[in-house]
């Protein structure tokens, strides 16, 4: 990884993921892969998701409990002539917010858990609130019949690209570029390269 891209503060990665929707878990047995999506939630430093008792993720994973997961949040297209007058195809890139780790699955058996789990996921992803808590013995079926999975966190990486490596020149020509063609998502990545590269936002 290029270490300009490496972004190593807790606060922003963590942010990434309170943010994110879903992220794709990724899981291999006999040489097999097989990544997909899921929602989840961010509890401290560890990552929790859900899913049947019997469905083909929990059945790999009785298998193989070492996990990849892994979260996107994307940010403008950057076109080949926003930064290069050369006519090549090869400067066209994305800029974007990633987090990928590595880690231990474990199953969560215990009601509390699982019903704080799910508290949890439901403040994330409704926040408006408008359902009784799962403390309540309505959920009792319903928890015992879904499987709560933690991702114990072994390594963790985190990457902004936002054009950190890029000359005076080529940044400047992107930021015109970006802020010329002006949708919402170009005025946000600006505003982000500009708080990367250490500029005073002037938007």
């Amino acid at each position: 990884m290029n270490p300009n891209f490496k972004i190593k503060d807790k606060t922003l990665i963590y942010d990434v993921l309170d943010q994110a929707e879903y992220g794709i878990l990724a899981l291999c047995i006999e040489n097999k892969p097989y990544a997909v999506p899921v929602n989840f939630v961010r509890i401290e430093n560890d990552i929790y998701f859900h899913g049947a008792l019997k469905n083909k993720k929990m059945k790999m994973l009785e298998q193989n409990y070492s996990v990849s997961f892994s979260v996107v949040e994307n940010y403008a297209l950057i076109d080949s002539d926003f930064s290069s007058t050369e006519g090549l195809a090869c400067p066209a890139t994305q800029f974007f917010k990633s987090v990928s780790m590595d880690g231990m699955a474990i199953v969560q058996e215990n009601r509390e858990v699982k019903a704080k789990v799910f508290e949890s996921l439901m403040q994330k992803l409704q926040p408006k609130g408008g359902y009784k808590p799962f403390s309540h013995s309505d959920y009792d079926k319903a928890l015992k019949a879904t499987t709560v999975v933690k991702i114990e966190v072994k390594n963790l990486t985190c990457k902004f690209k936002f054009g950190q490596h890029l000359s005076d020149e080529r940044f400047d020509m992107i930021v015109s570029a970006l802020l010329e063609r002006g949708t919402q998502i170009d005025r946000e990545t600006v505003k982000i390269m500009k708080a990367q590269r250490g500029v005073k936002d002037g938007i």
